[in-house]
C-alpha cells in the first residue's frame, strides 16, 4: 500500500514547515511507522528557494529535544506538484487560501489533497475558530524566545495530525 504523503506549508520553508516536517518526521519514526508516512514540506514564495533552515529554528528544535542534522533545501510548491500529496498542512490562512486556490484549478479528475491549517489539530482549538484565529504566527522578526515558543505551540498539534494521516492510510 502506497504511504500517505503529508506537506506542511509557510512562506518561505526556512522556519515553521520545515520545523513541522522535523517533529513529523520524528513522531512517526517514534511509533515506528516510517512504511506509512512521507513528510515533507514547501513555501508560497520563491524568495527563499535553496536556502537551509533558519539557525534560530534549528537552535530551537534542538532545545525541544529534536536531534540534528536537520537537513533542509527551501523549496516553493507548485500546483502539479501539490496534487501528490494527501494531507496539506499550512500554517496561516494565507497559506490555507493560496492552497485553496492552487487546488481550484486542478485538471478534472485530479486527486484533491485534504488541506487543514497545522493548529486544526491542536487540543482544545475550537473546531468552529476561524483560520486567522489558529494561525502558527512567524517569528521572523521576533528573538530567539519566540522561534523557541513557536516550536513548543506546534509541537502540540503532532499527535492529532498523525492520528488523521492514520485515518487516511486506513482508509485507503
Amino acid at each position: 500500500m502506497s504511504p500517505i504523503r503529508l506537506l506542511t506549508v509557510c512562506t518561505g520553508n526556512v522556519c515553521r514547515s520545515p520545523a513541522a516536517a522535523v517533529m513529523l518526521r520524528a513522531a512517526i519514526q517514534e511509533e515506528g511507522l516510517s512504511e506509512r508516512f512521507v513528510v515533507g514540506s514547501a513555501g508560497t514564495s520563491w524568495e527563499a528557494e535553496g536556502m537551509p533552515m533558519d539557525d534560530r529554528v534549528e537552535l530551537a528544535l534542538e532545545r525541544a529535544g529534536y536531534a540534528r542534522p536537520f537537513e533542509h533545501t527551501a523549496r516553493t510548491i507548485h500546483l502539479t506538484e501539490l496534487l501528490a500529496w494527501d494531507l496539506v498542512l499550512p500554517m496561516t490562512a494565507d497559506h490555507a487560501q493560496r492552497m485553496a486556490r492552487m487546488v481550484e484549478q486542478a485538471p478534472e479528475g485530479s486527486a484533491i489533497p485534504e488541506v487543514r491549517m497545522w493548529r486544526r489539530f491542536e487540543p482544545g482549538i475550537d473546531p468552529s475558530a476561524a483560520a486567522t484565529e489558529i494561525a502558527v504566527e512567524d517569528p521572523w522578526y521576533e528573538g530567539q524566545g519566540a522561534f523557541d515558543r513557536t516550536i513548543l505551540q506546534m509541537r502540540l498539534s503532532v499527535p492529532g495530525i498523525l492520528a488523521r494521516a492514520q485515518e487516511l492510510f486506513d482508509a485507503r
